[in-house]
């Protein structure tokens, strides 16, 4: 436990330096607000390491001498841009949204302080997939290594993957800091969203306690930070880049373009769910502003060339080892779209129509694979089923409808030419995000690259909250504390289900959880649970996905929450009397505002 916590404490000081330090030494000079400089330095950081990470890997570079080097380096430069960050944390706004931060990411960590196994309706495989990843990166598994699932290795993209092995790489391939690792990475979403508070509603303050109360007690944040997959780090670079084009706009700065199209990029190669945003700001760029830019060409081809460069760091290196069908046709929803049976049309419009409309609302939906003893683990996966795919209940089940009708709102009242981009990213965003997944999903796919949207979402309910009537703020508050039983802590605590004697949470007959719930047991502890029959195949199976890794840590990945027993449970309900507080403190006056 003490090489855990001393391992953890290294990590989390790795993450600080290193996700800040590089890229604020590059942004301090320029012209950019406070938080800008904050958000730029993040992002343009997580770039730098990537690039790093990227060529340590083509040179394959031995041992973590070369990664502690870089980490040396990220603190020198903090070392010498230190007058530079007293001045940017002296600022007020700044220390407010660091503190938010932490306590969320604090409040992550308790949540994974109860997860012992992973589930939730019939999710299995990912978060295992994307540790082999990162395994794979770390400790340069050999080319032909198939990726768990049946995937290979092009089939996703690696930013992620490889920053988790720059610092794994330095503290230990432990399972418990790659959880760590994930949380951190994932919830920088935050920064970028208390970025463009003011530009979803009436310009004033930015209630950054508020929104990190409102993402703190959301069912999909919750999920999305404490699974160790990569789409809330793709979402951080979506919102950064959106922030930026609008600013861009606003001040004709060619600087801030460039920015925008190549955070878009970055959160391309975190996650392709950030594609479809991608698409958008480049259609509306070449639609709506080239044409009154000056020196256009110019701006076009730095934009251009910039984003495209970092893409080649992927894709030119796939195309090299892989070849072109692997880099662009293992995908897994590129596979699923070629299969797919009848019109492509008729399958965007299902599923367009399942992502909007609730599951329990349609009578073509059937939940028999939902059947298992428990009723919390029964209740569990029915509010996961809709948290997690449904793009409007995804932001609260009463938030979700208030932000329709603040969008509502935007629309009748719209007046500018920001409003009208808001108002266009909505719909295109959401039937790109629908149209590129391949298969047929009947409970809807918000999960799959709608979190970007979520989280926007989210951002415009916590600006325009200090605007609404009372008997609405009131409402929210009790949608809140719903969304936290039903989506989150029940959620943590059904993952925090464990075998005991004469009681067995997790057999390959549902006995008291789904049979998905215990595949995914079963994943956890993968040579472990093997029987002396079956001892020979896991082992040769461990050594071909994970080059012996469970063989090495005792047979089974261990989880946060295999430490903390229920203290963690216990600090979650306390550091709710925090979030509630927070959301109670605020006082919204009788009337909407006018969204901006």
């Amino acid at each position: 436990m003490c090489e855990l916590l001393s391992s953890a404490i290294l990590l989390l000081s790795l993450l600080a330096v290193c996700s800040f330090f590089p890229g604020f030494y590059v942004v301090r000079r320029l012209s950019w607000s406070p938080l800008e400089k904050l958000c730029g330095a993040i992002g343009l950081s997580l770039i730098l390491l990537y690039a790093i990470s990227t060529a340590f890997y083509w040179l394959e570079v031995p041992g973590p001498q070369a990664f502690w080097v870089v980490s040396a380096l990220c603190l020198v430069l903090g070392i010498i841009a230190r007058r530079d960050i007293a001045r940017l944390v002296s600022w007020g706004q700044t220390r407010r949204i660091l503190a938010a931060f932490a306590f969320l990411l604090l409040w992550t960590v308790a949540l994974l302080g109860m997860i012992r196994n992973y589930s939730g309706g019939g999710w299995t495989g990912d978060w295992v997939e994307h540790f082999q990843r990162t395994l794979y990166l770390l400790h340069h598994f050999p080319k032909g290594t198939p990726i768990f699932g049946g995937y290979e290795f092009p089939a996703r993209p690696p930013m992620m993957n490889l920053l988790a092995a720059f610092f794994l790489a330095q503290t230990g391939d432990r399972f418990e800091l790659f959880q760590l690792t994930s949380a951190f990475l994932n919830l920088l979403v935050f920064f970028p969203c208390c970025l463009l508070l003011p530009a979803l509603w009436r310009r004033g303050r930015r209630p950054v306690w508020l929104l990190a109360a409102l993402f703190a007690l959301n069912p999909m944040i919750a999920e999305n930070s404490t699974y160790t997959w990569t789409k809330l780090l793709a979402a951080f670079y979506v919102v950064l880049a959106l922030w930026f084009y609008l600013a861009a706009w606003r001040k004709n700065d060619r600087l801030r373009l460039t920015a925008a199209f190549v955070a878009m990029a970055a959160g391309a190669l975190v996650h392709y769910s950030a594609v479809p945003y991608l698409v958008f700001l480049a259609l509306h760029y070449l639609i709506f502003l080239f044409r009154q830019r000056r020196r256009r060409w110019r701006e076009l081809a730095a934009t251009v060339g910039a984003a495209s460069a970092l893409m080649l760091s992927w894709f030119a290196w796939s195309i090299g080892v892989f070849g072109i069908r692997s880099t662009f046709l293992s995908n897994t929803q590129v596979g699923a779209l070629a299969r797919v049976e009848g019109s492509n049309v008729a399958k965007v419009a299902a599923n367009l129509f399942d992502t909007v409309i609730p599951c329990p609302l349609r009578s073509d939906v059937s939940v028999g694979f939902l059947a298992q003893p428990s009723a919390a683990g029964w209740l569990r996966d029915s509010a996961f089923l809709i948290y997690q795919t449904n793009v409007i209940f995804a932001m609260g089940m009463l938030g979700g409808p208030v932000v329709m009708y603040l969008l509502y709102l935007a629309w009748r009242k719209r007046k500018s030419q920001e409003q009208s981009f808001w108002l266009m990213l909505v719909p295109v965003c959401l039937l790109l995000g629908v149209a590129v997944h391949g298969a047929r999903e009947t409970f809807g796919l918000a999960q799959v690259t709608l979190q970007p949207l979520v989280t926007l979402g989210l951002t415009l309910l916590t600006a325009a909250f200090t605007s609404m009537r009372r008997v609405v703020a009131v409402l929210l508050f009790a949608g809140c504390a719903t969304d936290f039983a039903l989506g989150v802590f029940l959620q943590a605590r059904v993952e925090n289900f464990k075998n005991i004697a004469g009681q067995a949470a997790f057999t390959d007959q549902p006995t008291r959880l789904s049979t998905f719930a215990w595949i995914n047991w079963f994943q956890k502890h993968q040579l472990a649970a093997c029987g002396a029959a079956q001892l020979q195949q896991c082992l040769a199976a461990d050594q071909l996905y994970f080059g012996g890794w469970y063989a090495r840590h005792r047979g089974q990945m261990t989880f946060l929450g295999d430490w903390a027993g229920d203290w963690a449970g216990i600090a979650v309900l306390l550091m709710l009397f925090v979030w509630m507080a927070i959301l109670l403190c605020e006082r919204p006056v009788k009337r909407l505002g006018r969204a901006s």
